[in-house]
């Protein structure tokens, strides 16, 4: 197993990963458009030579980040895949002394364990939908 910074090259098979995420209700959706824009901000893992998962940060300002787009392989789950792309992608977010982390899941034992919580010092986060 092998995890790397994603390259251009690497856009359609982050896309499919994504997609295929999408429509099983695991994350949410992302254009073609939006994740090669963002192809610099992913971490994927290969198998003999094959992106098989990858996942996001996404940096908003000197103090807040998003760990997104968490997506694995179908056949390549439960392999540790998952917890060591976000440990990346929040040493990423560490180095760059980003304050803040934050991820919108529905997945939060993974995120727990890396000591993600859903109120940070007494504050929640609020949503609309407008």
């Amino acid at each position: 197993m092998k995890f790397r910074r994603a390259r251009k090259e690497d856009v359609p098979r982050i896309y499919s990963l994504v997609l295929a995420a999408t429509r099983r209700g695991k994350i949410l959706k992302r254009s073609y458009e939006d994740v090669s824009r963002s192809a610099h901000h992913f971490w994927v893992a290969e198998a003999e030579g094959e992106v098989v998962a990858c996942c996001a940060v996404e940096i908003y300002s000197k103090k807040l980040a998003e760990v997104r787009s968490l997506a694995v392989a179908p056949g390549h789950e439960k392999k540790g895949m998952a917890s060591r792309l976000v440990d990346r992608c929040v040493r990423d977010a560490r180095q760059k002394g980003i304050y803040e982390v934050l991820v919108i899941t529905n997945r939060e034992n993974i995120f727990k364990r890396h000591g993600f919580s859903e109120q940070l010092h007494g504050q929640k986060a609020l949503f609309l939908r407008p």
